[in-house]
């Protein structure tokens, strides 16, 4: 949610006074106000092993953005550490160079397990655009282990005490590759950066290996979002057949989530169906902010088992656009992803989905391509007949024919994509599936307000005051002050000489004394 101040830098002359226009200080920031820490409280024994945690700093060289594009996407590959057995990854956080924060959207470190000469090689230079032919992040690279991932607006991670991303030179990859996202929209010349992330590590091994599983939509332009819409949800799927080949007979905890969208997400929500039914959502977000995208610490770890069904839907509001939104890595396009932390580990890594081609046709109110035709163009229906399949993307009706774009979405079939990481996973390259059939729907239940309120310390030092809650003639000096927001202000100004025969003893409390109070109270509350 987002958390709104403003306060001025003096006191004002008198109870009536009115502050100044200048000199106000005022802000806002988005924040999770009641996310607890994973980290245990301090003691002799953690804050000893604290202090020996060791440091790998994966950091870009002076990467400079191009002129005239407002994308970059790098990647750098890097040897791991060296060390002789296996340890654990307990936290990490972003490194920001100075004045680079505004030109980052993400970073994901991969684990790497190609060909070893290559990726020695590969990490003797400062590395090069994503998406080139022999780079790092091509399947010959074998790229596509998410081991850490930061998003705009995390401060980094910590990891839960049973639990820490193995590092290990003898089970594990040596090498891992640093994609950062850069956007540069304002097309700012002459930037470079030299950010990336830092992970802290122990050989005290904890319990459990963790891990993390990508779930969503495969950035795509099948994935379309139309504009003009208060509300368009698309949705990606990790299938029952993914999850019960990899997920162990005992399951996996997740423990923590990372959203992601660009800028048109308002919603996201990761749901989860077993066996017909539709459990509640492992984690959901109807406040969603792009410029938030921080992890979401479980307040008890979630089971997934093998066959279960992962779906993650994403709600967007494209008002903004004048035109289509297509699937993509841009600043300008969209993505639909939620990123899992879990433990034990197993060797699923992205579980994602793609509308199927013959869905996307259907959706778009054509029967039949032209087969062989460059651009492609539409041969079926004859009222469609040779017009190319950008045009009709960008001429379609969106307003009159949107339901319908949503139906034919939902009810068609899409391409599930499960990778390990030894890419994908046989037997699912071939398959078209249909939505899973949901025979118990999740039906979301609205808890009741307590008849009982909260009796904090703040609430009863209110209650204990005469004036608050008594009654107040409305053409009173009072009654103004309330609709000026100085009511308190006064009570407490009036008083300030001491308090009166009568009165409670509340009056004599100085208002900074009570605005320290409350915010120790709303601190101490959202973090017990």
């Amino acid at each position: 949610m987002q958390v709104i101040w403003q306060y001025h830098a003096e006191e004002p002359v008198s109870a009536a006074g009115v502050l100044p226009d200048h000199d106000a200080i005022r802000g806002s920031r988005p924040l999770y106000l009641v996310q607890k820490d994973a980290q245990p409280r301090p003691t002799s024994r953690n804050q000893e092993a604290e202090l020996q945690l060791q440091t790998w700093d994966i950091l870009n060289q002076q990467v400079r953005l191009p002129k005239g594009q407002d994308t970059l996407l790098w990647c750098r590959v890097l040897r791991m550490p060296n060390i002789d057995h296996k340890h654990h990854v307990v936290q990490y956080e972003p490194v920001i160079q100075p004045g680079s924060h505004v030109y980052l959207h993400h970073m994901t470190l991969y684990e790497c397990r190609g060909d070893q000469a290559e990726l020695e090689s590969a990490a003797k230079t400062s590395g090069s655009v994503c998406n080139q032919p022999n780079q790092p992040n091509q399947p010959s690279f074998q790229c596509n282990t998410i081991a850490a991932i930061w998003s705009l607006g995390s401060e980094g991670f910590n990891y839960p005490p049973e639990a820490g991303y193995a590092l290990d030179p003898r089970a594990g990859p040596r090498y891992y590759m640093l994609e950062t996202h850069y956007t540069n929209p304002q097309m700012d010349a002459f930037i470079s950066d030299s950010s990336g992330l830092r992970l802290h590590y122990t050989d005290r091994l904890r319990t459990h290996d963790a891990g993390i599983l990508s779930v969503g939509i495969d950035p795509n332009w099948r994935h379309i979002i139309p504009p003009g819409q208060p509300e368009v949800v698309s949705e990606g799927h990790c299938i029952s057949d993914c999850t019960g080949q990899t997920i162990p007979n005992s399951g996996i905890n997740i423990f923590a989530v990372i959203m992601h969208t660009h800028q048109l997400g308002r919603k996201v929500r990761l749901r989860q169906i077993r066996s017909g039914e539709e459990l509640p959502p492992i984690a959901s977000d109807t406040n969603y902010d792009p410029s938030y995208q921080e992890y979401r610490k479980l307040q008890k770890p979630v089971r997934v088992y093998p066959g279960d069904h992962l779906v993650v839907e994403c709600t967007y509001s494209s008002k903004s656009r004048q035109t289509i939104t297509l699937g993509g890595q841009t600043r300008r396009e969209e993505t639909c992803l939620v990123s899992t932390l879990y433990y034990p580990r197993m060797d699923l890594s992205m579980c994602y989905s793609l509308p199927s081609l013959h869905t996307v046709l259907q959706s778009l109110g054509i029967q039949e391509l032209m087969q062989g035709s460059s651009p492609v163009k539409i041969q079926e229906p004859q009222n469609l007949a040779g017009m190319t399949l950008e045009e009709r993307l960008l001429s379609y009706d969106w307003g009159t024919s949107f339901q319908s774009f949503q139906v034919a979405t939902r009810g068609g079939t899409f391409k599930p994509l499960c990778w390990t990481s030894n890419g994908a996973l046989p037997g699912t390259n071939s398959l078209e599936v249909h939505y899973p059939r949901i025979l118990k729907p999740y039906e979301e239940v609205n808890m009741p307000c307590s008849k009982k309120p909260l009796r904090n310390k703040l609430s009863m030092l209110l209650s204990e005051d005469e004036d608050i809650g008594a009654p107040v003639d409305p053409d009173s000096d009072e009654t103004n002050a309330v609709e000026r927001g100085q009511l308190v202000r006064s009570k407490v100004s009036r008083s300030s000489d001491g308090p009166t025969g009568g009165s409670s003893s509340i009056r004599s409390v100085p208002v900074t004394m009570i605005f320290t109070t409350l915010l120790a109270l709303i601190i101490g509350g959202a973090f017990r």
